[in-house]
């Protein structure tokens, strides 16, 4: 894993993680990109790549908020998550298959590592289903996260584009960087090395 924080960093974009109440903000602070695929651009990560455009962006509780609010068929099912979860942190995955080969993309071999090496798996389908099973709202969180979260293998064809959400767990107290690995990513039959690497601070 040294290897990761060495070959990239962070990109100028900040973004909010969701914390428990009464826990100061996380804010994601990403720097100056060390891979040539790799700039940052406003409030996002975009990752320019032979046939494809990848952009990453971290969201905050509003953001993932005004995430569902575009997608009226969609209600936010986040507004029903029991306390204990309210940490889960957010990034939005935009594919944009611009070339002549298939990509493919496996979105359980996701991970955030920290500088301690600590991994967190994004969420599975299963685990997000879990979540609100006890509040009576399985089958419509179903049919809502199939069409938003990514936790399926994905295929897009060439010249069409696809978006989801990465979900994952609450940052370790003591995590001061992240990088976000997204592995298993496939433009025909080559891989690409996507590492997206965030500092963390505290707001006040």
């Amino acid at each position: 894993m040294a290897r990761f924080f060495s070959l990239l960093i962070m990109g100028s974009l900040v973004a909010c993680a969701l914390v428990p109440r009464g826990e100061r903000t996380r804010a994601l602070r990403p720097g100056v990109q060390r891979l040539p695929t790799l700039q940052a651009q406003g409030d996002l990560i975009i990752a320019t790549l032979p046939g494809a455009t990848l952009t990453v962006e971290p969201l905050t509780a509003k953001g993932l908020e005004a995430y569902y609010a575009r997608r009226t068929t969609q209600p936010d099912r986040f507004k029903v998550l029991p306390k204990r979860t309210k940490s889960l942190l957010p990034f939005v995955l935009r594919i944009q298959n611009v070339g002549q080969d298939r990509i493919n993309f496996d979105p359980s071999q996701a991970v955030l590592v920290d500088q301690q090496d600590r991994r967190a798996a994004a969420l599975s389908y299963d685990e997000i289903y879990s979540l609100f099973s006890e509040k009576g709202e399985s089958a419509k969180v179903g049919r809502a996260f199939e069409e938003t979260v990514l936790t399926s293998y994905v295929v897009v064809p060439p010249k069409l584009d696809r978006e989801g959400l990465l979900l994952f767990p609450a940052l370790d107290p003591a995590a001061k960087s992240v990088i976000l690995e997204v592995g298993s990513f496939y433009i025909g039959s080559t891989e690409q090395l996507l590492l997206f690497e965030f500092e963390i601070t505290r707001a006040p």
